[in-house]
């Protein structure tokens, strides 16, 4: 690692920790309040953070994945947020894997500069109502009408919807040998005939805003496809979740970081009685973020420029298991040393035990399927 490197990391974890200490944990009702808080996400843009890995050309800061990751551990560590997080996981991801790298010439100059500061906001509607995201079930469609697409159908969990500018939206536009072909499209929230739901709603990771979306005639020029027809699934949509884990990592670490600062703080202040058992725990508990913030890392180095190697899928089922143990081991630590918990430590704890349990079915198929590549 180059002193350059080194000396621009130190550089930004510093900014993000004022930036997140100043911003978002001086705010004590974010897990109650109504309205997402817009001056949260409006000074992330004045940061430069919801741009961190555009190109400077496009009004971002250039930084490749591992400066993401250690961006988004800091904000966590210090933010102690995990809605705010999630949220601008989202936003930088369809900017960056989406719309940078399959949107036109012309689709990029006109929104990327945008979204790398914050004046529009990005949203991804894939899932639709009891069928979530599998192909099979999806039924949100789009026909050629000459120069327009007439898009139809229901969208549901879209993370930043109920805030978002510009959504991509899935839909079918064809069928070949039995099976749907979908492709993306961008579509303004002021688009005729697209109007949000509410959706299904999360109880948890709040503040971050989720809502469904009805498509009723909904017309969009053909130049509004995203990428190349029918290929969307197997380009975008496919890829976008093990992305998703990936750029979660970093976000996910900082908050078992703060989980840790947060017990030990307790065990000094309620003077714990230090058992063995509790020495343990604790020990089990450093080793295991200690391995959970090394695979962060290596899958950030990995994923640079968004190409998608194989060891990627086994990074995140790793991570997942290895989140699972330390949360089980965090739960035995809490009760060994019976600490009380503090409205901080219990949301934080209940949002990265959730964060791990979304796409639960998706990530034990795919560990299937790495079963089946072995026989």
């Amino acid at each position: 690692m180059t002193s350059g490197h080194e000396a621009k990391l130190f550089a930004l974890r510093q900014k993000v920790a004022r930036f997140a200490e100043r911003e978002i944990a001086s705010r004590t009702d974010l897990h109650s309040v109504r309205e997402f808080p817009y001056e949260i996400w409006r000074r992330m843009g004045e940061e430069g953070l919801l741009g961190l890995n555009l190109p400077l050309s496009y009004g971002g800061l250039g930084y490749r994945q591992p400066l993401v990751t250690a961006a988004g551990e800091t904000l966590l560590q210090h933010g102690r947020n995990m809605g705010i997080g999630l949220s601008w996981v989202i936003h930088i991801l369809v900017s960056r894997f989406l719309i940078m790298r399959f949107g036109s010439k012309a689709q990029r100059e006109e929104h990327l500069h945008r979204l790398s500061t914050g004046k529009i906001t990005a949203a991804f509607a894939i899932s639709e109502p009891e069928a979530g995201t599998h192909p099979k079930r999806l039924k949100t469609s789009a026909s050629r009408r000459g120069d327009f697409y007439v898009l139809d159908g229901e969208k549901d969990c879209i993370t930043n919807g109920p805030i978002a500018d510009l959504f991509v939206v899935i839909a079918i536009t064809g069928v070949d040998a039995g099976r749907n072909r979908f492709s993306a499209f961008l579509a303004p929230r002021d688009t005729p005939g697209l109007s949000l739901t509410s959706g299904k709603r999360l109880d948890f990771l709040r503040p971050s805003p989720h809502c469904g979306m009805r498509l009723e005639h909904c017309l969009v020029p053909a130049s509004a496809m995203l990428g190349a027809n029918g290929a969307a699934y197997e380009k975008m949509v496919k890829p976008f979740r093990i992305l998703e884990d990936i750029y979660l990592m970093g976000v996910v670490v900082g908050g078992m970081e703060r989980q840790m600062e947060l017990a030990l703080n307790a065990i000094r202040k309620q003077d714990v009685n230090v058992s063995d058992e509790i020495k343990g725990c604790l020990g089990g508990l450093r080793s295991l973020l200690d391995s959970l913030k090394m695979l962060a890392y290596k899958a950030a180095r990995f994923s640079a420029n968004d190409i998608l190697r194989p060891e990627l899928l086994s990074f995140g089922l790793s991570f997942r298991n290895l989140s699972d143990h330390f949360q089980m081991l965090f739960e035995q630590l809490l009760s060994e040393a019976r600490i009380e918990r503090d409205s901080s430590l219990r949301h934080l704890t209940s949002d990265l035990v959730r964060t791990n349990g979304i796409a639960r079915r998706a990530t034990l198929a795919n560990q299937r399927k790495l079963g089946e590549s072995l026989l």
